[in-house]
């Protein structure tokens, strides 16, 4: 056990009380450290860490931090109870396998506890009464353990509790009322669990819930009774919970939602009052789907609409009052569907407003993408990614001047863009990743330093002196240091998969050499002439096989005139005609 030096209950007073503690408190304050003049000391498990914190709302905290593992119980004993933030949490290679019982109130109450985290420590369940009598504990996270079930006994007490997340266990069922003793509760999570049911009054009680999350879970379907409890919510996600419908009593309920997140789920279809009654929403997420369209007004009475997702869905094409409506809309994805075209109507409610989107993974052209950013000239971000792009026209981006973000990943670019991006001289964001970029040349990195962050990973990167050589001079002389360190030698196939932090100058290849440059254009002639050659060969073989067919045919057709001479008669002349149409290297000889 260690002893630690920390400021007691009515440490401020003392600071108030002594001129020395308070030359040291103005001195201080600005690091959010807070060191004891009255000489206090609290106890420190040697498992953990223990340091001073400080919080402009909350004040001055004990912080105990167990992270590394712990080879037995929760070493409470050793813990001083002034503590108010305790974690206990352990690495991948070295879990915990703790319960959790009243010993954080059993024999001496943890009265200043504010915030209580056990994660990754293979808690089954939790005892009943384990947290009576905390009544300053704001938030208890329980993520990442084993739990399959709770019940209301396990929160009695807890009366101010504002946060509890469950999520990332094993919970099955939950009773009616399982959080009736959580009055204040204002965020819950439970994803990443395997509940199938929501029982009625499962969250009686919870009026002042503002956040719920039951995202990954295998739930269906919802049930309308579960929404009356908790009209006030602002914040729902069901992400991937095999939902096909919704019902929509549900969003008549809880008609304050500002955010809703149903991706990841099986609907197919949307009707235009899916979401009526909902004129507070300002981010929907609808991606990860089965959508084919979007029809006319889905969006119209969802006037605060900020983001809209729609990503990864199966839309052809949006309808032409797709957006009506929505004139405070900035954030729209549209990618990875299978859109080939657009309306330029159905963006005219948003030309104003909208300031990033993202046209990534579909059938879309370049110009029919460069006729709609016209129109959309206060856009800021913008996704071309996997469009198998070869190259982008230098003026592609004339009418969007305050252009910030761009994504250019998983394409096919053997050039980078310079010409392109010195006409965007705002931009600060760049992803250029996974195209078949083999070097960059001293103007090209030049740009790169005046973007914040650049993303140039997993191109086709040529090793040799003459195509790395400027790039590791940058990468030691400018910011370009950590973007350029994690970049990966695709060519000579010797040095492929080396890192450039782990590349020298003298291990690069040489620059090939003019000899060996003109070799590479002659073997590269041979090369086509033979293919030429065996061409014009298949092309002969294929004329002599049919003259071989028709000379065999003839004297078929010569031994049956013969053999039946009055079959033939009247056929004189139409076999005339036929010798005088065939092409005459193939008539027979005598004829």
């Amino acid at each position: 056990m260690k002893k630690q030096s920390w400021p007691s209950g009515r440490a401020e007073w003392h600071f108030m009380r002594n001129t020395s503690c308070q030359l040291l408190f103005l001195l201080w304050s600005s690091t959010a450290v807070m060191l004891s003049c009255s000489g206090a000391e609290v106890t420190c498990p040697e498992e953990c860490s223990c340091r001073s914190t400080f919080d402009p709302e909350a004040g001055a905290a004990v912080r105990v931090s167990c992270t590394r593992g712990l080879m037995r119980a929760v070493p409470v004993d050793y813990i001083d109870r002034s503590a108010h933030i305790i974690i206990i949490d352990a690495p991948p290679d070295k879990q915990n396998e703790l319960t959790i019982g009243p010993i954080f109130t059993q024999p001496t109450p943890f009265v200043n506890l504010r915030e209580l985290h056990i994660v990754n420590s293979n808690v089954p369940s939790i005892g009943q009464y384990s947290f009576w009598g905390l009544q300053n504990l704001r938030l208890i996270n329980l993520t990442h353990n084993n739990l399959t079930s709770i019940g209301a006994d396990n929160f009695r007490g807890l009366i101010n509790l504002t946060d509890l997340y469950l999520d990332h266990n094993n919970i099955e069922q939950m009773p009616s009322e399982t959080f009736r003793h959580l009055t204040s509760l204002r965020t819950l999570t439970l994803s990443n669990n395997e509940i199938t049911t929501l029982v009625p009054r499962l969250f009686r009680m919870l009026a002042k819930l503002i956040t719920l999350d039951l995202s990954d879970n295998p739930l269906t379907e919802l049930n309308p009774e579960v929404f009356k409890d908790i009209q006030h919510l602002r914040v729902f996600k069901c992400r991937g919970c095999l939902l096909r419908r919704v019902n929509t009593q549900i969003y008549h309920l809880a008609s304050n939602l500002e955010e809703l997140d149903l991706g990841e789920n099986q609907f197919k279809y949307l009707t235009s009052d899916e979401f009526i009654s909902l004129k507070r929403l300002k981010k929907l997420k609808l991606d990860g789907n089965q959508l084919s369209v979007i029809v006319d007004h889905m969006f119209g009475r969802n006037r605060e609409l900020r983001v809209l997702s729609l990503a990864r869905n199966r839309l052809a094409l949006l309808a032409p009052a797709a957006l009506a409506n929505l004139t405070n809309l900035t954030h729209l994805d549209i990618s990875h569907n299978k859109i080939d075209r657009f309306h330029l109507q159905t963006f005219a409610p948003v030309v104003d407003c909208l300031k990033t989107i993202n046209f990534s993974g579909n059938n879309l052209v370049l110009n029919e993408i460069a006729i709609l950013l016209q129109i959309l000239p206060e856009i800021h971000g913008v996704g071309l990614a996997n469009l198998s792009l070869t190259d982008i026209p230098p003026n592609f981006f004339t009418y969007n001047e305050h252009l910030v973000a761009l994504d250019i990943s998983w394409n096919k670019l053997t050039n980078f863009p310079y010409k392109l991006l010195t006409k965007t001289k705002f931009l600060q964001r760049l992803d250029i990743s996974h195209n078949k970029l083999q070097t960059l040349t001293e103007l090209d990195l030049q740009r790169l330093e005046a973007i914040a962050q650049v993303n140039l990973a997993k191109n086709t990167w040529r090793c040799d002196q003459c195509s790395a050589g400027t790039m590791l001079v940058y990468m030691t002389t400018t910011v370009l240091n950590a973007t350029l360190r994690h970049l990966k030698c695709y060519s000579p196939m010797r040095l492929r998969g080396v890192s450039f932090s782990d590349m020298s100058f003298d291990r690069l290849d040489p620059c090939p050499t003019t000899h060996e440059a003109q070799m590479s254009v002659i073997a590269g002639l041979m090369l086509l002439c033979v293919a030429v050659l065996a061409a014009v060969a298949g092309a002969l073989c294929c004329t002599r096989r049919r003259a071989a067919h028709y000379y065999t045919n003839e004297e078929k057709r010569r031994e049956h005139e013969h053999e039946h001479p009055d079959e033939l008669l009247g056929r004189t002349e139409l076999g005339s005609v036929a010798t005088i149409h065939a092409p005459y290297h193939l008539v027979p000889k005598g004829s």
